[in-house]
């Protein structure tokens, strides 16, 4: 599941952006960066992360085809706020921030679309915060397995729900605040219990009301 960019936005940038490709591990924005175009994703994932002053790395989110990243530079002309890297093969499309505002301007359809993603985005921040203050580890990483399996997951022919996506558990740890070793340890108790299993694929989802109530933090 993507954000719904709404037909205005999507098709301005694939009318409009040009074609880029990135290899995994590229760096696509940088924090502090004074670029300021924006980019539709079109194939492969990116991985949005901060870095404190001490060095410390925090997995914000990840982004796939059909999210749009680089949006607030390109909207208004600031720094970047967040480090954006390749965390498989990605394409996308491009488009400058001079470009943008003129395409804007002229398609209101599209304008409104901006809107509605920057509404989006920070309806998903105060999730995630509300989430970190209230939730334990556990139904931290719950929540977070569930969100990344409506946005990557497949459906597989036993009915059971699979990440299409491979997230390490340092990725998952980072993205919940919790160490490597206390996302193993939740994940080897979760397929001991029966509602998850480890494939060579990735994770797979086989209980996922189990895992709800888990992400309610019951028991």
């Amino acid at each position: 599941m993507t954000l719904d960019l709404g037909p205005g936005l999507s098709g301005l940038l694939e009318r409009h952006g040009r074609k880029v490709e990135y290899a995994r591990g590229q760096v696509i924005y940088s924090t502090g960066a004074e670029d300021n175009t924006m980019m539709l994703i079109t194939k492969g994932r990116v991985e949005i992360s901060r870095s404190s002053a001490d060095g410390r790395r925090s997995i914000l989110t990840h982004l796939g085809p059909g999210d749009v990243l680089g949006e607030l530079a390109a909207l208004d002309g600031g720094p970047r706020s967040a480090d954006a890297v390749a965390a498989t093969v990605v394409q996308g499309r491009f488009l400058a921030r001079e470009q943008a505002l003129r395409l804007l301007r002229e398609d209101p359809d599209a304008a409104l679309d901006v809107i509605g993603l920057l509404c989006q985005r920070l309806r998903e921040t105060s999730g995630m915060y509300t989430a970190h203050m209230l939730a334990d580890g556990r139904a931290r990483l719950a929540r977070l397995l569930l969100h990344l399996s409506k946005k990557w997951g497949e459906v597989l022919p036993c009915g059971k729900l699979q990440l299409a996506e491979r997230f390490s558990q340092s990725d998952l740890g980072d993205l919940v605040g919790l160490s490597r070793e206390s996302v193993n340890r939740q994940i080897r108790e979760w397929e001991q219990a029966g509602l998850i299993e480890r494939q060579k694929q990735g994770i797979v989802l086989c209980d996922l009301k189990a895992m709800e109530r888990a992400a309610e933090g019951a028991e």
